[in-house]
C-alpha cells in the first residue's frame, strides 16, 4: 500500500497540513528545522513519493471539480449548481475531462489530475489536501490569494455598493438579510457583502443597524429573518438579501402575510440565478456571471497545467444590476415582466 501524507503526519506527530507544506517546500511555512528534518527523514524512510512527481507523467487531461455542497444539498442553492455545470461545460469545450466530487466524499478525489477547481469555501486544511494532490488549484467564489492559491471571485464590493446606491435613490429605510457561512469542517468564512453594504448606506445616510439580520444563506433562513424584520419599528421600506435562496424564503413570508412587493416593500437579491426571473414578482438583482467565472477558472487550470512554480493570481469578475419588478421605478409600481 502506498504511503500517504497521513502516515507521515502520524509518525512525526504533526498535522497533515504541516507535512504537506514541508514536502511542497512552502516558503511561507514557519516551522523549526528539527521538525522539518524529522518530516523529510520519515518520508525518506517510508519511501514516500510525492504525488506531484509520481503522477506527472501519467496526468491525463482530467480536472477535478470539488463542490462545496454535498450532492444532496446542491439543489438548495442554484448558484453553486450553476457554477459547477458551467465549469464542466467550459472544461469539456477545451478538451479537458472532468471528475466531480462533492464535499461529503472528498476522499474520492483522484490522484492523477491535471488540476482541481474548488467551488465554494474551504478551510486551510482542506486546501492543503488539494495542494498535496496537485499544485494546480483554482478556487471559485472565495478569495484565497493570501493563502497562495489561484482564485476567481465576483466583485462583491462593487456589486454591494451598486445595490446600496440603487436602493437609496428609492427608499429611506433599508434593511439587509445577510448570511454567514462555514467550511465543511466548521471554520467561519469571511464575507464582505454585509460590511460593504452597511458602509455604503452610512455614506448615504440611510444606515440603521437594527435593520440588519444574519442567517445561513438558506431559503428557510430568509423566511425566518423576514419574519423578524417585519416586526421592527419603523418597518423597512426595502430589503437587500445576500443571496437568491434567502430572497425566495423572504418573499414567501411576505406573500403569506399579504405584504405587496414592491408597493409595500421593495426587495433585491445578490446572485441572479434563474430563480429570480420566476418569482412573483421577478426580483431585481445584482448579477454574478458564473459562466465567466467558470471559463476563467478552466483557462487558468489549463494554462498552469504541468507547471510547478508560479505566482498565484486573483481574478475578479464584474457584476451588474438587473432591474425587475420587485423594486419601485421612479416611485411607481413596475410592470411585471
Amino acid at each position: 500500500m502506498a504511503v500517504t501524507l497521513k502516515d507521515i503526519a502520524k509518525k512525526a506527530g504533526v498535522s497533515l497540513t504541516t507535512v504537506s507544506r514541508v514536502l511542497n517546500n512552502d516558503p511561507k511555512l514557519s516551522v523549526s528545522e528539527k521538525t522539518r528534518s524529522a518530516i523529510l527523514t520519515i518520508a525518506e524512510e517510508m519511501s514516500y513519493t510525492s504525488k506531484h512527481r509520481s503522477n506527472e507523467e501519467h496526468q491525463s487531461a482530467r480536472v477535478g471539480i470539488v463542490e462545496w455542497y454535498p450532492r444532496s444539498a446542491e439543489l438548495d442553492d442554484l448558484y453553486y449548481l450553476s457554477t459547477r455545470i458551467n465549469v464542466e461545460q467550459s472544461a469539456q469545450a477545451v478538451g479537458l475531462e472532468t471528475v466531480t466530487v462533492f464535499a461529503d466524499n472528498m476522499q474520492q478525489i483522484p490522484d492523477n489530475l491535471a488540476g482541481i477547481i474548488a467551488i465554494g469555501k474551504y478551510s486551510r486544511q482542506q486546501l492543503e489536501i488539494f495542494h498535496s494532490i496537485t499544485r494546480n488549484v483554482v478556487v471559485i467564489d472565495h478569495d484565497e490569494l493570501a493563502n497562495g492559491f489561484d482564485c476567481v471571485v465576483p466583485d462583491f464590493r462593487g456589486g454591494m455598493k451598486q445595490a446600496a446606491e440603487f436602493l437609496a435613490e428609492k427608499y429611506h429605510s433599508i434593511a439587509m438579510i445577510a448570511g454567514q457561512e462555514k467550511t465543511r469542517d466548521g471554520e467561519l468564512v469571511s464575507d464582505v457583502r454585509q460590511s460593504v453594504f452597511a458602509e455604503q448606506l452610512q455614506s448615504l445616510h440611510c444606515y440603521n443597524n437594527k435593520l440588519f439580520v444574519t442567517g445561513d444563506y438558506s431559503e428557510q433562513s430568509g423566511y425566518e429573518l423576514m419574519k423578524r424584520l417585519i416586526k421592527t419599528t419603523p418597518r423597512p421600506e426595502a430589503v437587500m438579501v445576500a443571496n437568491d435562496a434567502m430572497a425566495v424564503g423572504a418573499l414567501r413570508y411576505l406573500h403569506e402575510i399579504h405584504v405587496e412587493v414592491p408597493n409595500e416593500m421593495g426587495m433585491m437579491s445578490f446572485g441572479d440565478t434563474t430563480l429570480t426571473r420566476y418569482t412573483y414578482p421577478p426580483l431585481t438583482a445584482i448579477k454574478v456571471s458564473v459562466d465567466e467565472m467558470a471559463t476563467m477558472a478552466v483557462q487558468q487550470v489549463k494554462m498552469r497545467r504541468g507547471s510547478q512554480d508560479f505566482v498565484p493570481t486573483r481574478m475578479v469578475v464584474g457584476t451588474r444590476l438587473v432591474e425587475r419588478a420587485s423594486t419601485k421605478k421612479d416611485g411607481r409600481l413596475q410592470e411585471i415582466t
